[in-house]
């Protein structure tokens, strides 16, 4: 049977708006949990981005970090709706039609049929009007309306005590599932391990901070109603706080107990 050319249409418009919306998951760089200023004349700490360095989109970037230093701050050197999307999506939904139309073409070259010529023209003039379409959605639902369509995160504050004072801790807070693994592969292993415990309406919770010595920061994992904590490469992380002293009596209201376990690794874990 025959396939009707305006079907092969509809399927390519389909397809390439499809995985040009999926390439907005390829963020790079993906490890931008920290804002660095380049006025600041201190040492930008690891896993810091400048203004304009994450990007999402492939192949040509549609969304862009932006440069400035207006509200909100928590998205310095982050992806997020306060960044407006570029019409370089146009041209990224025109190669995906590309390449569908490539494969649609073999397909139906061992189908021994032939796609006529105009149909692959009026394919690039309707997705290039569909990119452009697309183009606005996003500037309207994310950018203008403030959705959170791309990025994979942004930035807050918490306080944190110490024995001398209360100050406050920039924090990282995924808004998609960040994998411990994916922070340990960047950082290197944690050295100690600290157990939490808060009460919830369901019972007592049991939660987890990971520190390293050699990087100042703090990883916490999600509290876990049970005794025995498993920890492993998938476990989502729940935010990622930046605080140079492990002199912490608590975090975000929530004591830290003086005792430390060390770190070994990935596994089972009781306080």
């Amino acid at each position: 049977m025959k396939t009707s050319p305006y079907l092969l249409l509809a399927v390519n418009a389909i397809l390439a708006l499809g995985l040009t919306v999926l390439s907005f998951q390829y963020v790079q760089p993906k490890h931008c949990y920290n804002f660095c200023d380049p006025s600041y004349v201190i040492h930008c700490p690891q896993g810091s981005c400048y203004f304009g360095d994450q990007k999402a989109g492939w192949p040509i970037p549609a969304f862009i970090d932006s440069p400035g230093g207006g509200s909100p701050t928590g998205g310095w050197g982050l992806l997020g709706p306060e960044d407006p999307p570029g019409p370089t999506m146009i041209v990224d939904v025109l190669f995906y039609s590309i390449v569908v139309w490539i494969v649609l073409y073999g397909i139906q070259f061992f189908r021994q049929q032939i796609v006529p010529r105009k149909v692959f023209l009026q394919s690039l003039s309707l997705n290039a009007f569909l990119g452009a379409c697309l183009w606005v959605f996003y500037m309207i639902f994310t950018f203008t309306m403030g959705f959170q369509g791309v990025g994979r995160g942004y930035r807050d504050s918490v306080y944190v005590e110490t024995s001398k004072d209360i100050t406050s801790a920039m924090v990282f807070v995924p808004t998609v599932s960040v994998p411990l693994g994916e922070v340990i592969d960047y950082y290197g292993d944690p050295d100690y391990v600290w157990f939490t415990s808060d009460t919830t309406p369901q019972g007592r919770a049991t939660g987890m901070l990971l520190y390293w010595d050699t990087v100042p920061v703090f990883v916490e994992l999600p509290p876990i109603a049970d005794t025995t904590f498993p920890v492993h490469r998938k476990t989502a992380i729940e935010r990622i706080i930046f605080y140079d002293d492990q002199d912490v009596i608590a975090l975000a209201g929530h004591p830290v107990p003086e005792e430390k376990t060390a770190w070994t690794g990935y596994g089972n874990y009781q306080p």
